[in-house]
């Protein structure tokens, strides 16, 4: 059961504990391993998916280690999403990756693995990586800057630019071997590569190697429906061993996607004493028993399912440090070399490089929120986690601008979309506020796809659209930047943006066949238009049938706001009209019964409908299954989604019963131990699969409220729609804060899904709460006395980074007693709404949040619905 008591002791040690002020280098309070672990100890799974590698914000390179978890207990091999585990064995590191996700792997390719030691006594098959995968320890990882020891000995070092990577290799001395056995063949001199022949004959720890593989992916549970994997590719080794060159194409993977192709550059420090290059018959399901042969070859092609790649060999008496410098580029092997050249000459070095990486995120990110010297002493965990996550958010999506392969366009161009179902609730409005150039970068993006693609994505990634997971969300996108004033943006083409808005509303999308979802159509678009059009509902003729309803409802009042500020009056009705679908979905006679819990019966939800417009009665408002692909709601239970009608709340009020049952139900939503979850990837709490009510001891017992998912983000804010209830935003927000968030590792508490959970959390530090597509603000309370946010907004096209104007968020009173709020002043104005207008706060402003230590009923006026007349035409 919640409990105030130990929410506000939570708080205590946010505000009181001594600290310093952050300086001017704000690196130093990201913690990069934070959302690296999940609830079970060593495992990721259910964890934030975090990138513990380097990039620069929204960069192309991510470079990081890969490591494998087969016979790990750590949910099975597709929960590395972001190529790290916290245990399992490394298999090398390599240039491309994404951060936070969830589903199945993507990249993790352009890769170098370190061996020390003889390959041949050591049973090495360069082409099968289980027999050199390798333990780690001794990890470190700062803003900029990643480094691993494996048991060989061999020390890395990671850091990057925003296309290039740099790898700096410690070799030890004297290395150690790992294995015993003879299954490799060398073709010409063998000496310089492995010794002689005979295990106790090798000379060890005088050859240093660097593997190049091409076939190198993060492997993926799921068989080979999903699992992303290499399909060709070419490989130029320099004639004096000093780099190499190529490109590769792979496919499949998260998104499903077709074959894309990479190309990379990659030079050494000292050129090699010797290289060679393999090829070998490529299954990505089974990996070859038979190792390769090395040979003498310096320019390799292969395809028809031929891996290839290259082992460079360094030949030392001594201990050798080695750099590697590797550039990638989606368009040639030339520009991934010139990337090296000017990105990461080799008259910088490796310090300058992590300090410029350092600087990129001071600059542009992290300096954006700012603890002016008037919030008096601090804490160090508040830091930590105001930084962390300013960092999180800005890794995904990636800037690939003046990097497309698929068009030529003077656009900028955002790939790793991953996705806008789980951005589009308040991640997308913190970069209109803070990064608002980057912002309308992004948005020009959407629609340079639609005109070129045919759609807008909801999930994109290797270029291609793909795992449209409800709606067509960028609908949402959309509809929020021009209700927030977006919409006065001329390099912004408004017109072209609601023409793709229309073409996700009112064309069918070819239907994709999609092993996850049985009725596939999960590229793009709304694929269940048909039942929208005709019933004004979902049928179970299709997968997700609720929650793609739900979400539809949204989207259409996404192109109502957008419409209406367009003139497009006659237009602007219809989808008004539409967007109040999700009242034929609601069920009044579902229910659920709570009473064995010590709660009442709740009736009234979204229900499962058929094309006879009868429900099915029988369907488990509290229960999912999985809440997968194929199931009537997707990754949240019926319970959650019933709150999901963010543009017409008073109207849920009304089918709820009224404020008293809409009150009691979302004090029900956040009772532990009354849900089995929405599956062990994407829910929060450490309780193992429970029956109901199991779980209501533990502190992270899983509630019917879910902290590890987008569909409940907006829960607990929702007592700000009811007159005098606020405070009860304040205690729910607090509880999940202080309970689901800190500076561990297991310190996220689901995936963190491109910036989702790090913005949520960034909003809750403020006090503020976006809602999507309305230009309001739900007001909570602030974590800090004092904080000053960095708006881009007053010119929206220029750096973010150079602007003058700020969001002050003051709060003096606020102590260990003094957690609600008792009044707010906006720019010298008292007001009494539970929200702020957009326009008070855009362009700069001081809320000053009056403090006190009991809940106060000073919040007289509730948000804006349909029912009070603020939406209409």
């Amino acid at each position: 059961m919640f409990n105030p008591t130990t929410a506000i002791a939570a708080v205590i040690l946010g505000i009181c504990s001594s600290g310093v002020l952050a300086s001017d280098d704000y690196t130093q309070h990201v913690h990069p391993f934070v959302g690296t672990e999940g609830a079970i100890p060593g495992s990721s799974l259910g964890g934030g998916n975090m990138f513990p590698g380097v990039a620069l914000p929204f960069g192309a390179v991510k470079i990081g280690i890969d490591t494998s978890v087969v016979d790990l207990p750590q949910g099975g091999i597709s929960s590395a999403n972001s190529g790290y585990t916290p245990r399992g064995n490394s298999t090398g590191f390599s240039l491309i990756h994404i951060s936070g996700t969830g589903g199945q792997p993507k990249y993790g390719v352009v890769s170098q693995m370190p061996l020390v030691g003889s390959i041949q006594a050591q049973g090495i098959n360069v082409a099968n990586n289980m027999t050199y995968l390798t333990n780690r320890t001794n990890e470190s990882a700062s803003v900029g800057y990643f480094r691993t020891t494996f048991d060989t000995g061999v020390t890395t070092e990671l850091t990057a630019s925003r296309h290039a990577g740099i790898l700096r290799y410690h070799f030890p001395a004297a290395a150690s071997t790992i294995k015993s056995s003879s299954n490799i063949t060398i073709e010409a001199d063998t000496s310089s590569v492995t010794g002689t022949s005979s295990a106790s004959n090798t000379t060890a720890g005088t050859q240093a190697h660097v593997l190049v593989d091409l076939a190198h992916a993060l492997p993926s549970g799921g068989g080979g429906f999903i699992a992303q994997k290499y399909v060709k590719g070419e490989l130029h080794v320099a004639s004096d061993y000093s780099g190499y060159s190529g490109s590769a194409y792979y496919d499949l993977g998260w998104n499903q996607g077709q074959a894309w192709q990479i190309f990379f550059c990659g030079n050494f420090s000292v050129p090699a004493s010797v290289a060679w290059t393999f090829f070998t018959p490529y299954n990505f399901l089974v990996p070859p028993a038979t190792a390769p042969t090395l040979s003498p070859y310096y320019d390799i092609y292969a395809s028809d399912s031929l891996a290839i790649g290259a082992l460079f060999t360094w030949e030392h008496n001594s201990a050798l440090q080695l750099e590697s410098r590797v550039g990638v580029s989606f368009l040639s092997e030339e520009k991934a070399c010139q990337f090296v050249r000017t990105e990461v000459p080799w008259k910088q070095t490796f310090n300058e490089t992590m300090q410029a990486v350092k600087d990129a995120w001071n600059t542009e990110i992290l300096s954006s929120i700012t603890v002016p010297k008037e919030n008096g002493a601090i804490n160090n965990t508040l830091l930590g986690l105001l930084y962390t996550h300013l960092y999180g958010s800005a890794l995904m999506p990636t800037d690939r601008t003046g990097e497309n392969p698929g068009w030529q366009s003077a656009e900028p161009y955002y790939d790793d979309w991953y996705t806008i179902w789980d951005i589009f609730r308040c991640t997308t409005t913190f970069y209109h506020m803070v990064f608002t150039d980057r912002y309308v970068g992004m948005l020009r993006s959407l629609i340079d796809t639609w005109r070129h693609d045919g759609y807008m994505p909801d999930g994109r990634s290797g270029n291609e659209n793909g795992r449209t997971q409800g709606g067509s969300d960028s609908d949402n996108v959309f509809a929020d930047a021009y209700a927030r004033g977006l919409g006065k943006v001329s390099t912004i083409n408004w017109h072209d943006a609601y023409s793709a808005m229309l073409t996700n509303a009112e064309q069918v999308p070819k239907r994709n066949m999609d092993f996850n979802a049985w009725d596939g159509g999960t590229k793009e678009g709304r694929n269940a238009l048909p039942d929208w059009k005709q019933y004004g509902y979902i049928t179970t003729n299709y997968s997700r049938s609720i929650s793609k309803g739900v979400e539809y409802a949204q989207n259409d009042f996404g192109l109502y706001v957008v419409a209406k500020g367009l003139g497009e009056k006659s237009d602007a009705k219809k989808y008004l009209k539409r967007s109040e679908n999700w009242k034929n979905f609601w069920n009044s006679d579902a229910t659920a019964d709570l009473t064995t819990a010590g709660l009442g019966v709740y009736t009234g939800f979204f229900g499962s409908r058929a094309a006879n417009g009868s429900f099915d009665q029988s369907v488990n408002v509290t229960n999912c299954g999985g809440c997968t692909w194929g199931d009537l709601t997707y990754e949240a239970l019926i319970w959650e989604y019933s709150f999901t009608v963010p543009h017409d709340i008073e109207a849920l009020i009304q089918k709820m019963g009224g404020t008293v049952a809409f009150e009691a139900r979302l004090d029900a939503s956040f009772v532990n131990g009354l849900s089995a979850g929405s599956g062990a990837s994407n829910t929060a709490g450490t309780c193992v699969i429970p029956p109901i009510g199991s779980c209501s001891s533990d502190p992270k017992g899983r509630a019917l409220f879910n902290p590890g998912n987008e569909p409940s983000f907006a829960t607990p804010f929702l007592y700000n729609y009811i007159p005098g209830k606020q405070y009860k935003s304040v205690e729910k927000t607090r509880y999940i804060v202080n309970t689901y968030y800190t500076l561990q590792n297991d310190g996220i508490p689901g995936n963190q899904d491109a910036g989702a959970m790090a913005t949520w959390l960034l909003w809750n530090l403020i006090g503020l709460y976006p809602i999507s597509s309305q230009p309001i603000f739900l007001v909570t309370a602030p974590f800090f006395k004092a904080l000053d946010i960095r708006l881009g907004t007053t010119n929206p096209t220029s750096p973010a980074s150079k602007s003058n104007m700020y969001l002050k968020i003051r709060a003096p009173k606020l102590s260990q007693q003094n957690i609600y709020v008792q009044g707010l002043n906006v720019n010298g104005k008292k007001i009494s709404r539970s929200y702020l207008l957009h326009d008070e706060i855009a362009n700069g402003a001081t809320v000053i949040f009056d403090m006190g230590p009991q809940p106060s009923a000073w919040d007289l006026e509730v948000p804006p619905s349909f029912l009070s007349g603020d939406f209409t035409v």
